[in-house]
C-alpha cells in the first residue's frame, strides 16, 4: 500500500504514525476502539469523492480498509496526488478541528470503507482520558512541522534524492525486498516533479542496482542501500 510521505522522525512517534498518518493510530488501543465504536461506518466506491477542496470540516475520516487519494483538482480536471493513504491511517483533523475549509480533495482509490468521526465522538474520547488532548495536540504540531520539513527538502535535495526519499517512506518499516504498488505517474504526483524528470531519476537508481521498475509497481531489492545513497 503506497503510504502517505512522512519527513520527521520522533521517539515517540513510529513513522508510520502522525505526521503521515493522522493521530488516531497514536491512541492507546482502547480509547481509539472506543473511539471508533463510536464512528459511523461509510463506504465507498472506488473514484467516488469522499470530500472536496473548499467543504466545510464538520468530521474526519479513518481507514477501515481500502485506499484514499489525497490531492488537489487542477482548473483542467486533473487531479494532482498528494499522497495515498491505507488502513489504519485519518485524514480531514486539520479543517476540522481548524472549522476552516477543507485544503484538499479524498477520493477513493479502491473500494473503501471509513469511520466518519464527529464532535461528539471526539469530545467523548477526550473527556474519557486525558491523554487523548495530549496526543491530538502532538499530532498537530508534527504535521505542521511535516510541512516545513517538505519545503526544506525540496529546497536541498535533488530530483533523485527526493524520489529515493520518497520511495523509503512509501516501503514498510525495515523491509528488505520492498514492492510498492505505485504508477510513475503517481510517483511523480507525490514527490512534485515532471513525469520525464521522475523517469530519469528513476533510471538513475535504477542504473545504480538500488531500485527495479515495473509494470505498476518498483521493487526495492536493499532498502538500507537506497537510504546510504541519500545520505552519501
Amino acid at each position: 500500500m503506497l503510504r502517505g510521505l512522512q519527513l520527521v522522525q520522533s521517539s515517540d512517534f513510529s513513522r508510520s504514525t502522525v505526521a503521515a498518518a493522522g493521530f488516531v493510530i497514536a491512541l492507546p488501543e482502547d480509547i481509539r476502539g472506543r473511539l471508533l465504536d463510536h464512528g459511523r461506518s461509510r463506504h465507498f466506491v472506488k473514484g467516488e469523492l469522499i470530500q472536496q477542496r473548499g467543504d466545510t470540516g464538520r468530521e474526519f475520516w479513518y481507514i477501515q480498509s481500502g485506499a484514499v487519494q489525497i490531492g488537489r483538482y487542477s482548473v483542467d480536471g486533473k487531479l494532482n496526488i498528494f499522497a495515498v493513504l491505507g488502513p489504519g491511517e485519518s485524514f480531514g483533523e486539520q479543517a476540522f478541528l481548524g472549522e476552516f475549509p477543507r485544503m484538499v480533495d479524498a477520493i477513493a482509490a479502491s473500494d473503501t470503507l471509513l469511520i466518519r468521526i464527529g464532535e461528539s465522538e471526539l469530545q467523548a474520547a477526550i473527556a474519557s482520558d486525558a491523554r487523548v488532548a495530549r496526543i491530538l495536540l502532538k499530532a498537530m504540531a508534527h504535521m505542521v512541522q511535516q510541512a516545513f520539513d517538505l519545503v526544506e527538502a525540496g529546497r536541498n535535495l535533488s530530483t533523485v534524492e527526493r524520489v529515493a526519499q520518497a520511495l523509503l517512506r512509501l516501503c514498510d518499516e525495515d523491509a528488505h525486498d520492498c514492492i510498492i504498488d505505485v504508477t510513475q505517474q503517481e510517483l511523480a504526483d507525490l514527490v512534485g516533479v515532471s513525469r520525464v524528470s521522475l523517469g530519469k531519476a528513476l533510471k538513475k537508481l535504477e542504473a545504480e542496482g538500488l531500485l527495479i521498475c515495473g509494470y505498476g509497481n518498483i521493487k526495492m531489492p536493499d532498502s538500507l542501500a537506497l537510504q546510504n545513497r541519500i545520505e552519501d
